[in-house]
């Protein structure tokens, strides 16, 4: 008689939760941007953007290079910081873990400068302006520029798809550059 009181009353407590009873699913949150092929050499920088802005694209980022893949300093970083003139693809990756661990919501904003981008059928230069912004994780809400400065992509086309294949980071103020901010964040 127990038993039988017992499953009684599980079943009625399972049947007032509406448990068993059909609902609206519930919308996904906001998809994370990100451009899966690449195929035009402005994807591949729109995912240079998506990499830094949202974490969830970390995993992504290595995907963005070749697989000799070289980033290059700016010779004033070099010498201020006696570092290694270059780095590699897992450098970058293991960068833009750290990256994310200690600043949240990066934008990265990457203006044309006055020299002319040179696209050709699987290689490209491309050359930019960037300013990164972002706030670190333990220190609150102030925005801070945490690099600015020039850049110069070589991009090559393998396969149908563009990737980065070269970096060079230039200084155009006294504001830390992209690679500083890499090499310190590594």
């Amino acid at each position: 008689m127990e038993r039988i009181a017992f499953i009684l009353l599980i079943t009625l407590l399972l049947c007032s939760c509406d448990l068993f009873t059909v609902r609206d699913s519930e919308h996904p949150g906001a998809e994370t941007p990100w451009i899966d092929f690449a195929t035009e050499c402005d994807s591949v920088l729109l995912n240079l953007e998506y990499s830094y802005e949202y974490v969830q694209n970390a995993v992504h980022y290595s995907g963005i290079f070749t697989p000799d893949y070289v980033f290059h300093f700016a010779p004033q970083d070099i010498s201020d910081l006696s570092i290694e003139q270059t780095w590699t693809r897992v450098q970058e990756q293991d960068m833009i873990q750290v990256l994310h661990n200690r600043y949240k919501e990066m934008q990265v904003t990457l203006e044309p400068v006055e020299t002319q981008d040179q696209i050709e059928s699987t290689q490209a230069k491309i050359y930019r302006q960037y300013l990164i912004t972002g706030i670190f994780r333990s220190e609150g809400k102030e925005r801070l520029v945490l690099a600015s400065g020039n850049l110069e992509l070589h991009l090559k086309k393998e396969y149908g798809y563009w990737y980065l294949n070269q970096w060079y980071d230039y200084r155009s103020s006294n504001s830390p550059t992209w690679g500083r901010l890499k090499y310190e964040n590594h």
